[in-house]
């Protein structure tokens, strides 16, 4: 029971200081960390509760509040243990916490996956039926009275630009919003986007969890434009998202405008300080620390039990 109570204190803190500590300021000057560190604390979470449930499966007499039955060990122990009625409660919260949550993530990533796929379909059909292959561009061109470029993720790669944004752009301004979607489709910015879409679908009302989706959509965004930077003048880039400003992409796709808000036009033409090396050093550590401390909690008991004696591995030859 100590190991759940401390798996579950692990989730509770992250859900409450993680927002606070990724949101503190310097999430626009590293981006890619950023995107990372907010992978790592709904990573953190998911594999805290879930191990928090395991652990209850294994009966505290076994093995100090371990999961030594997940390895095969003692197998008789536990299933002596299991044998008292008083252990079925914490049996059933523990399939409650573990198999619950793994099979609502499981159910939600699947039926997102298929049908962000048929969407996906639908609108590629849609637009290569009236688009036509631009080779000057590397994309395909959309007849449309309305400004607008956006690429379609996926196997067939596609950056798609409507005529109005071919005759309103600039050719610098052309160039920069073609980076910009070329590196949406290289940094394969969609899986992170999908990724935690699927965690707030799974888990409504998680606030770690929807606040992770609005940040990840917005930072991939600062990627690209980061991208977009580094081949056409800042000033180009800012001036192509205004033009397009208030476009919307279709919803399986990612479009340079979407969200171009005043903060994000002024970071391109104010850019900041970049993190210092130390300060990177931090960001990352805490992000792997965030995943490997629940399963450090969960497997310190077993380790625990396996030096004392307690317990002995299937193979294991102590002689």
């Amino acid at each position: 029971m100590t190991t759940t109570v401390a798996l579950l204190a692990f989730a509770a803190a992250l859900v409450v200081l993680a927002p606070r500590a990724i949101g503190a300021g310097w999430t626009d000057r590293s981006p890619r960390l950023a995107v990372a560190a907010w992978q790592a604390a709904s990573a953190g979470v998911l594999v805290s509760v879930v191990l928090a449930g395991l652990a209850l499966l294994v009966p505290a007499g076994a093995v100090a509040d371990g999961l030594a039955s997940i390895l095969d060990a003692c197998a008789a122990t536990i299933a002596a243990v299991y044998g008292s009625p008083g252990q079925l409660a914490a049996v059933l919260a523990g399939v409650l916490l573990s198999g619950g949550v793994l099979l609502r993530l499981s159910w939600v990533a699947v039926r997102t996956r298929l049908r962000d796929q048929r969407e996906r379909r639908r609108l590629r059909a849609t637009i290569l039926a009236g688009a036509r292959p631009e080779q000057s561009l590397g994309a395909v061109l959309l007849d449309s009275d309305h400004a607008a470029a956006f690429c379609l993720p996926g196997r067939l790669r596609t950056v798609v630009v409507t005529t109005a944004a071919l005759h309103t752009l600039s050719a610098d301004e052309l160039a920069a919003v073609l980076a910009h979607e070329r590196a949406h489709l290289r940094g394969r910015h969609h899986l992170a986007v999908g990724a935690a879409r699927i965690l707030d679908r799974a888990f409504p009302g998680m606030p770690l969890f929807s606040r992770s989706r609005a940040e990840i959509e917005r930072l991939v965004e600062l990627l690209a434009d980061d991208a977009a930077a580094r081949r056409v003048n800042r000033v180009e880039v800012a001036s192509a998202l205004v033009t397009l400003a208030g476009m919307r992409a279709p919803a399986p796709a990612l479009a340079a405008a979407q969200g171009a808000g005043v903060l994000r036009v002024a970071r391109l033409l104010r850019p900041a300080a970049p993190l210092g090396a130390a300060q990177r050093m931090v960001a990352a550590t805490s992000a792997v620390l965030v995943v490997a401390g629940p399963v450090a909690l969960a497997t310190w008991p077993l380790v625990s039990a396996v030096s004392s004696g307690l317990c002995v591995l299937p193979g294991a030859d102590w002689s």
